[in-house]
């Protein structure tokens, strides 16, 4: 079968699983229960990792494991993959006060003033812990957080879109592999934003839109990360950590609201577009070292 034909069937089978899973949840009406759309969404997240393994059993035979990425040998690059996301979400933060739309909230603050708001009967134990609650929240996502999302996210979403799918489309070259696996990615999450409001809860159109162009400008870092890396562990390491400082991108901002909603605002847009500028300085391609070791 043609890389075309693959594509067509992973791409198929990754939308129809995904979307199925969030139209479904809407119309029973969980979008309406918090604890429900976490489920969701969660569960809507392994269209690709399914589609993945289809297909690889399908279509991979004697190149499973490659086909997928799986290779399991860290190099130095996974320990920048788990950097660089706590560069851009401090940058995104950084460059939403720069630019006047917030100041910065001091983290044990946000927390104390989430708690008086949703638990009131535990926020004087809570204030009691004021001094240490911001480095306990930001040490709880950078090391459990970072490490659970990051398993979570290798063998869900990043096993379809850096595993197999960047193998299916490594040879069309960098650039345009990762801008087209960028766009599908945000076209993927379409029904999540209109009918769960995920990142952009009163903006949902325009949302989509927006989410497009963040996956757009997201996909080229990851890309490169994985490829440098040579595994989709690497993309997963930085997708994981990525996501578990995005809730701490908006409560360290007085002002979070659309357009400088944290990461995936214009602080966020303006810092991965800087870390696009980086990949593009540095090649957008492995070594040949690494290149020879993801082919391994």
């Amino acid at each position: 079968m043609t890389k075309t034909n693959k594509s067509i069937v992973f791409l198929a089978i990754t939308f129809a699983i995904s979307w199925a899973v969030v139209i479904g949840g809407w119309a029973l009406g969980w979008h309406e229960n918090p604890g429900l759309i976490t489920a969701v969404l969660a569960a809507s997240m392994f269209g690709p990792s399914i589609a993945a393994f289809i297909c690889a059993i399908a279509f991979e035979k004697g190149r499973r494991a490659e086909a997928l990425g799986l290779r399991f040998k860290p190099n130095w690059w996974w320990l920048a993959a788990y950097l660089m996301p706590i560069v851009i979400g401090a940058a995104s933060v950084a460059l939403s006060i720069a630019f006047g739309a917030s100041t910065y909230v001091d983290l044990g603050a946000a927390v104390v003033t989430m708690v008086e708001q949703t638990a009131p009967e535990q926020s004087a134990a809570v204030r009691a812990m004021a001094p240490y609650l911001g480095i306990i929240v930001l040490a709880q996502a950078l090391l459990l957080g970072a490490l659970v999302n990051s398993v979570v996210l290798t063998f869900s979403e990043e096993l379809g879109w850096r595993g197999y799918l960047h193998d299916l489309w490594r040879g069309a070259g960098f650039w345009r592999a990762s801008l087209s696996t960028g766009f599908i990615w945000g076209v993927w999450h379409a029904p999540a934003i209109l009918l769960f409001g995920l990142n952009y809860p009163d903006n949902r159109a325009v949302g989509v839109g927006l989410f497009i162009a963040f996956c757009m400008l997201l996909a080229p870092i990851l890309s490169f990360v994985r490829d440098r890396g040579a595994s989709v562990w690497a993309a997963g390491v930085f997708h994981g950590t990525f996501n578990a400082l995005g809730g701490l991108t908006l409560m360290t901002l007085s002002n979070p609201a659309f357009p400088w909603n944290g990461i995936v605002g214009i602080g966020g847009f303006a810092a991965l577009a800087a870390g696009v500028a980086v990949v593009a300085l540095l090649g957008g391609k492995p070594t040949g070292a690494t290149a020879q070791a993801a082919s391994a």
